[in-house]
């Protein structure tokens, strides 16, 4: 094992065991073994036991039954039911209840909804409550942004790009007022 490796490792390590320190009284964090701080806590809450709770298998399993998947950085997946296609999505750092989807072939969608406030995509089981069914496929829309010469254009991002935006839903003040802009050299008088 290569020295960098062992670091890293050993870090993570250190990281775990804090971390469940942190989380557990402290008499028992000497006990604790990886994922055993989600089986107390998932056990104390009536959940099934920590082998059954932690199962990648039955994870993935029921992330396939709600048409979604989660990339290896967290990011979520979600499939058209109808179309079959796989859409990456993230919310709009502006817009409460906003989500925005990225499309295969580049297109921008977007779904706002008026009652959810706050969507929490790394918990499962709201992602699978939530676009299980599919019927976000039916709502959501393509964003559009209106050009110089006035044509309204489908927004299209290159996945680095999607990944990198706060938000698109916020319009941003119009330069007239101001709209937070300096100007390089001072107005004529």
């Amino acid at each position: 094992m290569s020295t960098s490796l062992r670091k890293s490792v050993s870090l993570l390590a250190g990281l775990r065991r804090l971390t469940c320190e942190a989380g557990a009284p402290w008499a028992q964090a000497r006990g604790f073994r990886a994922g055993a701080l989600l089986s107390e806590v998932a056990a104390t809450a009536g959940a099934k036991s920590d082998a059954e709770a932690e199962d990648p298998a039955s994870i993935e399993a029921f992330r396939k039954s709600k048409n979604f998947r989660r990339r290896a950085d967290g990011r979520v997946m979600l499939q058209g039911p109808t179309s079959g296609k796989w859409m990456e999505a993230k919310l709009d750092g502006y817009v409460e209840g906003s989500l925005l989807l990225l499309a295969p072939d580049h297109g921008v969608h977007y779904l706002v909804s008026e009652d959810l406030r706050q969507i929490d995509l790394s918990n499962d089981q709201l992602v699978g409550q939530l676009f299980g069914e599919g019927g976000w496929e039916q709502l959501m829309q393509p964003l559009y942004t209106q050009t110089a010469e006035g044509a309204l254009k489908h927004v299209r991002m290159s996945p680095a790009q999607f990944r990198a935006i706060f938000t698109v839903l916020k319009e941003a003040p119009p330069p007239d007022d101001g709209g937070g802009f300096v100007s390089a050299a001072p107005p004529p008088s």
